[in-house]
């Protein structure tokens, strides 16, 4: 089940990424990492859909492309908790 919850978070990060580029340069990215990665572009969009994890060196490739971070490491934070930090006035 872990191995299914990383899959499904990176598939997410990716796709966050994605949706930040305009329909053009999804395409040239997906192409080029793609070709970066010695893969198909259908391999790429595996990723994309969950049906296979993204492997690391495909993540750093992937970052490098986009010049930012994409993944992030898994952080159990729980948003509809409360901040417990005080601040001094």
């Amino acid at each position: 089940m872990y191995n299914n919850n990383i899959k499904h978070r990176e598939a997410a990060e990716l796709t966050a990424y994605l949706k930040t580029l305009d329909r053009r340069n999804r395409a040239n990215f997906i192409k080029w990492v793609a070709e970066e990665c010695d893969v198909s572009r259908a391999v790429v969009y595996s990723w994309r859909y969950m049906c296979s994890r993204i492997p690391e060196y495909a993540k750093e490739i992937m970052e490098k492309c986009a010049g930012q971070q994409i993944f992030f490491d898994d952080i159990d934070i729980d948003i509809d908790q409360p901040s417990h930090e005080t601040q001094s006035t």
